[in-house]
């Protein structure tokens, strides 16, 4: 059953999750425990498999002070998740259109001729006539 639960998890709100898989045992002393981030992000990949490649640390150099230094993901604010994501996305971006870039000098270079050991550059201008 956990096992089944732990793969919908996802996709479960956390409120029905836990009243399905019920809730962890409470410790012995009254006093809670201090949270050590290690273990929330233990806890948060195994209650969501999809966050597994989930960062420890996002670049926030929106936030004042150290600009290069990055944020620990246990401390960031659901603002700063969003900048994450855009800039995230602009990196996805920029890699597609390199990539694109690429496929598209490597079919020049072919329909022009050359095989794998002829200079794609050349053979691209080659076949444009430059």
């Amino acid at each position: 059953m956990r096992a089944v639960l732990a793969w919908i998890g996802d996709w479960l709100p956390p409120s029905l999750y836990f009243a399905i898989a019920g809730k962890p045992t409470e410790t012995a002393t009254s006093e809670p425990l201090p949270a050590r981030l290690p273990n929330l992000m233990a806890r948060l990949r195994r209650a969501f498999h999809s966050l597994d490649d989930l960062p420890d640390a996002i670049p926030a150099p929106w936030r004042e002070g150290n600009e290069t230094e990055p944020l620990l993901i246990e401390l960031a604010t659901i603002d700063d998740v969003a900048f994450a994501v855009v800039a995230a996305n602009a990196d996805v971006s920029a890699a597609i259109r390199r990539s694109s870039a690429l496929e598209r000098l490597h079919r020049l270079a072919r329909e022009a001729g050359a095989l794998g050991t002829d200079r794609a550059v050349d053979a691209a201008l080659k076949r444009e006539g430059r």
